[in-house]
């Protein structure tokens, strides 16, 4: 399906002097919370009320920059029910469909490639508790591994003394999976050292 993706840019919050009626009454009381573009101040309500402001059967898209990148919150096709406080607006035109919650909704945007993509599922950790290499461990084997420790420096070896677990992603797993295949072979070791 082809679209096109049009960057409103910014959108920050701000707050305005009450506005009183003629007869003194509060209108809007000070503290209301406003939504102005950032690059040049437009107040989000006369922009989205504003003819010609987007294109007719467009869909926006608010996206909340994260460490992820862009992840689109909320996804309307009415641009009068959309508040886009702290949030960088996109205008999906050409997009031909029913739902666009469905297609937009909760997707990684990238401004550059104009793409949506799914948000990456954060991958777990394998570690291996210490106390369970011990447990796995014949006595034979633990005087192995005590021997193997002792051949390391001692910076290596204060390490592995005082951590509770093996992170497998760290560099030093490696060097100590390399030493257990040495002394027990490759599927030995991987049994000693497998995740907790």
């Amino acid at each position: 399906m082809t679209y096109t993706i049009i960057n409103h840019g910014n959108w920050v919050p701000y707050t305005r002097d009450a506005v009183l009626s003629p007869e003194g009454f509060p209108l809007v009381p000070a503290g209301t919370m406003f939504c102005k573009r950032e690059s040049d101040g437009v107040d989000w309500y006369d922009f989205s009320r504003a003819e010609g402001s987007f294109a007719e059967g467009s869909v926006l898209v608010a996206c909340l920059n994260t460490n992820l990148g862009y992840i689109t919150q909320a996804v309307y096709a009415n641009p009068q029910t959309m508040f886009p406080q702290n949030c960088m607006l996109i205008e999906v035109q050409g997009w031909e469909g029913e739902k666009p919650h469905n297609e937009f909704g909760m997707k990684v945007f990238d401004p550059e490639a104009g793409t949506f993509s799914d948000i990456p599922v954060p991958v777990q950790p394998v570690v291996t508790y210490k106390k369970d290499i011990w447990l796995r461990a014949t006595d034979e084997e633990a005087e192995t591994i005590e021997q193997v420790l002792s051949q390391q420096t001692t910076r290596k070896q204060r390490i592995f003394n005082e951590a509770q677990y093996l992170d497998h992603a760290d560099p030093l797993f490696a060097e100590l999976m390399a030493g257990f295949v040495t002394a027990f072979g490759e599927q030995r070791a991987g049994q000693l050292l497998a995740g907790s």
